[in-house]
């Protein structure tokens, strides 16, 4: 017997030569090298995307299609019935006053304009309609799905999902000046609303995957380290040197695609609420504070160049709006001045529901951006702030339920879709009220529009199912 076998390092089959040694069981499993991936697997390995699921690509035949559809159908029923309203029920109750009484302020804000435009009172209500009941629908079949479904491949194919939508709006026909909309047939939308929704994926997949990173600083080497421990300056560098690699630069160039083409549609408001969102996961994903300092000097500079040199065309003028709306009050300053008058005109109790006069033709397209206004003019002040503290409580439970989930990935996806909502609401009343430039900011729940009450409910069912798994127990 040879002396490999004698310390147990090889087996032989019984009844063979003794040279016919075999490896164990456990060796014989092999795995795949990264060679033999597909090509654009390993091209999205060197740039950093985080895929941790098996490579293969996809059989497309009718007959697998078919039965992944069945399967997919039946994974549904099975988690619906076997995890009843497991979600959270106090936001649930939430999320439904804000649709409801968001679709009835619409209705009543939106009528005398689309008479004026459209001949039928109910255009705006009944297209608002058509999109809110099966969205509804699909948040309940969202809220039963897992949402680490979302997480690495998932996110990084809806991430180029929306650049392909945002790069195919300027093949589109412009509509009031802008590159915003994709049509098809009748039907029209907006992928920014898509974008929203992605780069809070990827980048909740990025911090969950490389948070030690983000949190820690690493060196290269033991003569580097020696190096920044010389004196306390030459450490604070190299630590802002190390951590910009992997709690800057990683964020930077995951949203700067989705900007750029946000900027060129142009589309400031979007852009506006994308850069808060990341902004606000790379703060509680441990990101110096200094490189937030460095961001805002970035933003002020973004907006002397915006005001100055006037790169977004109507920037400038916005501005100068803004810091006097009655110096232009039959022009530019009209949207501006009308959104005030109502809110003066609604007192203290308002003029009652559907009682708004300022909605008649004198703020243009009332349904949308300047529906706040109209909710002033009809409620008054009391009316307006119990749907502002509604939407406090929204983001008090999100947050709430986000922060104390253990999964981390739910945790930074939860952060963001609910600061989403937050960000929209805070912008959309400062601009109604004139307390920052208008930006075009429309209010969740509540301005007219397919695309954006089809994914915030979508939304809205992602944040019920990490909901499901949130240990808070706040009632």
């Amino acid at each position: 017997m040879d002396k490999a076998s004698k310390d147990g390092h090889t087996k032989h089959l019984p009844g063979s030569k003794t040279g016919a040694p075999i490896r164990a069981k456990q060796e014989t499993a092999r795995p795949v090298k990264k060679d033999k991936a597909p090509l654009w697997v390993r091209t999205l390995d060197k740039l950093g995307f985080e895929t941790d699921q098996d490579y293969k690509f996809p059989d497309l035949s009718p007959a697998n299609l078919w039965n992944g559809t069945k399967h997919t159908a039946s994974e549904i029923r099975a988690v619906m019935s076997s995890r009843p309203a497991a979600y959270d029920k106090p936001l649930f109750i939430i999320i439904m006053v804000l649709v409801i009484v968001g679709f009835i302020m619409m209705s009543s804000a939106s009528y005398a304009y689309a008479f004026n435009e459209y001949k039928d009172s109910m255009y705006f209500i009944s297209k608002q309609f058509l999109f809110t009941a099966p969205s509804i629908l699909i948040m309940v079949v969202i809220s039963a799905i897992h949402p680490d479904k979302f997480k690495g491949k998932t996110a990084y194919l809806l991430w180029i999902f929306s650049l392909i939508l945002l790069v195919a709006v300027f093949f589109m026909e412009k509509k009031n000046g802008v590159n915003r909309w994709i049509f098809i047939g009748p039907i029209n939308f907006q992928p920014s609303e898509i974008a929203k929704f992605t780069a809070i994926l990827v980048c909740a997949t990025y911090i969950s995957c490389h948070y030690k990173e983000i949190n820690m600083v690493t060196y290269k080497s033991k003569k580097a380290k020696q190096f920044a421990a010389k004196n306390g300056f030459c450490k604070w560098l190299f630590c802002l040197y190390r951590s910009f690699q992997t709690s800057v630069w990683p964020f930077v160039w995951r949203v700067l695609p989705i900007l750029a083409l946000l900027i060129k549609e142009p589309h400031l408001s979007c852009t506006i609420i994308i850069m808060l969102i990341v902004g606000t996961m790379m703060f509680l994903g441990g990101t110096r504070w200094e490189y937030f300092a460095v961001l805002f000097l970035l933003a002020v500079l973004g907006v002397f160049l915006i005001v100055v040199w006037g790169i977004v065309p109507y920037g400038r003028t916005r501005f100068e709006i803004w810091l006097d709306p009655f110096a232009d009050v039959r022009g530019d300053g009209w949207q501006n001045v009308q959104s005030l008058y109502a809110i003066s005109s609604g007192g203290i109790f308002g003029a009652g529901f559907g009682n708004s006069r300022q909605k008649y033709m004198y703020i243009s397209e009332p349904q949308n951006d300047f529906i706040f206004a109209v909710v002033c003019e009809e409620l008054g002040l009391v009316g307006a702030v119990v749907i502002i503290l509604i939407f406090v409580a929204f983001i008090w439970r999100g947050l709430a339920l986000s922060l104390a989930n253990p999964n981390r990935f739910q945790k930074f996806v939860g952060i963001g879709i609910t600061s989403q909502i937050g960000y929209q609401m805070i912008l959309n009343v400062a601009v109604v009220t004139n307390l920052v430039p208008n930006t075009g900011i429309s209010l969740p729940f509540f301005s007219s529009g397919g695309t954006s009450i089809l994914m915030l409910l979508a939304e809205m069912g992602v944040l019920l199912a990490i909901s499901r798994s949130s240990t808070n127990k706040v009632i």
